[in-house]
Parts: C-alpha cells; sequence; structure tokens
C-alpha cells in the first residue's frame, strides 16, 4: 500500500490520508513513491442500466441546487432498424445531447474516458433515450457537485 496524505499549504497541517493498492510491487520503508490520481475519479461513483424497448429513463440527477459532473460513459447497443440510444442532459425546459449512438447499420459500442470538466447545469438530470426497442447497457461514473452554474451561464462557457 501506498499511504497518501493531502496537507494544507497554509498550516501545513494534514486535511485527510488515503492508501492506495501498489499492486505486486512491496514498497519498502527506504523506497519514496508519488501516486497521483484526479480527484474526480477518486471521488466519483456510478449508475448503470440496460434496456430493451423505447423510452427514456434518469440515470441520475443532482442534489438541490447543484449538478453532475461525469467522469466516464460506457455504452453498447445491437443492431436494430432505426434505433439509437442518447444520453442528454434536460431540465424539464432545455435538454443537451451528450451522446447520440445510431445504430441501424451496426452496433454501437463505445468507451469514454473525460478529460474536461464535463459538468452540467444546475438542476440537469442525465437521462438516456432509447428508440426503436434498441437493446443497450449503458454504464455512467459521475460526481454530484455541490456548486453549479445556472444554464445562461453554463452555456456561455461551452
Amino acid at each position: 500500500m501506498i499511504p497518501s496524505v493531502l496537507v494544507d499549504p497554509k498550516d501545513k497541517r494534514a486535511i485527510g490520508s488515503e492508501s492506495f493498492w501498489a499492486g505486486p510491487h512491496v514498497i519498502d520503508q527506504n523506497e519514496r513513491a508519488l501516486y497521483t490520481l484526479d480527484p474526480i475519479k477518486a471521488h466519483s461513483t456510478f449508475k448503470s442500466l440496460s434496456a430493451t424497448v423505447a423510452g427514456t429513463v434518469t440515470l441520475t440527477a443532482p442534489n438541490e441546487g447543484g449538478s453532475l459532473l461525469i467522469a466516464d460513459l460506457i455504452l453498447n447497443t445491437e443492431k436494430a432498424a432505426g434505433g439509437a440510444v442518447e444520453v442528454r442532459w434536460n431540465d424539464d425546459t432545455r435538454t443537451i445531447t451528450v451522446f447520440k449512438a445510431f445504430c441501424s447499420d451496426a452496433p454501437a459500442n463505445i468507451a469514454l474516458s473525460f478529460n474536461g470538466r464535463v459538468q452540467g447545469w444546475q438542476g440537469a438530470r442525465l437521462e438516456v433515450v432509447t428508440t426503436a426497442n434498441t437493446d443497450n447497457s449503458v454504464f455512467l461514473s459521475y460526481v454530484k457537485m455541490p456548486n453549479s452554474l445556472l444554464f445562461a451561464e453554463w452555456d456561455a462557457l461551452r
């Protein structure tokens, strides 16, 4: 295990610590290691779903006054005539597509690990829309952020 300690730069006091698995390699007491990990990846959670019929399902919603930040998205479909699967932001007023896979000619299989700040606006939930009874599965890792922008501010930044 590699111990990792977060230190406040002002007073040099430890804020928190975690131990990370180092794999089969054993760290001895004289060896030094630096372990870095994006905080979003370290603190994200996930939801997944499978669907076989057309419809819209809310995958996850932010806490009151907050927003969602997407870390990873995996989407798999079977081939379906006229089929599509869409992952989108929706707040009942505005809808913005994150990713839409068309699978009329071939199955769609994607795995995306986002490296930017793919964060929705205040109150925007993440939905999966399935058309034409497309057999699909969606996996999403995300963080519920306490801070958020209103849609107009969010839209101006993209």
